[in-house]
């Protein structure tokens, strides 16, 4: 009998949980294409993340699946930044403008639209989180990368 109120106990518990965090997740991440991107840019003073992907790529996929489906990747995405998806088979111009040639690939623009900052590969949500804090924080412009993630 215990037992059942301890798994009841945890099943309310994580319920409760889904409840919190499912306004953060309502819609996942609000990716724009690129030029809605560009004009949002003109309106509001965010920095952009420009992420570029193939809809085949088994790293993009994990991504998806692992990173930007996480309610503060969410959450953070969706507040702090403007979020252009680009899918280099469909808008190989915007790929071709950036020169983005592996998937995943990230370009950074700040509030006035400059790249500040690229990277390419698969980070897991915390790893991704500290990258949109190194960008949003503007520490890009006294710090590397390396560094940033280092502390130092």
């Amino acid at each position: 009998m215990r037992r059942l109120k301890i798994f009841g106990l945890m099943l309310a518990l994580v319920l409760a949980a889904g409840l919190w965090a499912g306004p953060a997740l309502a819609g996942g991440v609000k990716w724009l294409d690129y030029p809605a991107a560009v004009a949002a840019q003109q309106k509001q003073a965010k920095p952009m993340l420009v992420y570029f992907h193939l809809p085949y790529c088994y790293r993009c996929k994990d991504m998806k699946r692992k990173t930007y489906s996480q309610p503060e990747v969410i959450s953070r995405l969706n507040t702090d930044f403007l979020a252009a998806k680009v899918d280099l088979e469909q808008e190989s111009a915007v790929g071709e403008k950036f020169q983005a040639e592996y998937t995943p690939s990230y370009v950074f623009l700040d509030a006035g639209g400059k790249e500040v900052f690229r990277t390419k590969g698969v980070f897991g949500p915390q790893r991704f989180l500290k990258l949109l804090s190194y960008v949003s924080s503007k520490a890009y412009q006294g710090k590397t990368w390396d560094q940033y993630q280092q502390g130092d």
